[in-house]
């Protein structure tokens, strides 16, 4: 599977298929469609960086603790070398914690949301569409919603605009019932 980002041009939809990019799908065979909150998991969730931070956050602690108790009775040369030591791994744990504040504050304050448009035909899960755009992707949903139910006469092509990728190539991750989605899609 491509990993490349395909926009979404157009949907056709005609009296028996519905075509979304290069995937044609029966309008008879389609059992579900509904509309997900793709909810990152494992390395990519919003607070996975904060059981990081605390970790080295108690080891920088610990380190400068032991420096200071140490320093205390060391004398002259390995006193210094002690001091050194542990000022460099105390900034190079402040440089990693600093990283992934960064990472942190990034995934609160400027991911944004993304969706998924789910097609189930014959008991098999197809993500058709994802991206930000969860009006588009609402909106595309009741178009084939309303074709399943009432079959356009001659064939309908809806315009897509919006930040909208054919398939499920947001991340990575499959998306499906089981996997990164929460049903509905609250705001």
């Amino acid at each position: 599977m491509s990993r490349t980002k395909k926009k979404v041009g157009e949907i056709r939809i005609a009296k028996r298929i519905v075509t979304i990019g290069h995937e044609t799908y029966p309008l008879a065979n389609i059992s579900r469609v509904q509309t997900l909150r793709v909810v990152w998991g494992g390395k990519l969730a919003t607070l996975h960086p904060l059981r990081e931070i605390t970790a080295l956050l108690l080891l920088g602690g610990a380190i400068a603790l032991v420096l200071q108790r140490a320093g205390s009775r060391l004398a002259g040369a390995d006193a210094e070398t002690v001091r050194r030591i542990g000022t460099a791994v105390v900034a190079l744990l402040a440089v990693r914690t600093a990283y992934l504040l960064g990472v942190l504050l990034y995934r609160l304050l400027l991911r944004r949301k993304r969706y998924a448009l789910l097609i189930e035909t014959a008991g098999t899960q197809y993500t058709a569409l994802s991206g930000t755009a969860r009006d588009e992707i609402h909106r595309i949903q009741a178009a084939i919603v309303a074709a399943i139910e009432d079959p356009p006469a001659t064939e309908r092509i809806l315009h897509v605009g919006g930040d909208l990728v054919v398939g499920d190539k947001f991340g990575g991750d499959k998306v499906g019932r089981d996997k990164n989605v929460r049903s509905g899609s609250p705001a």
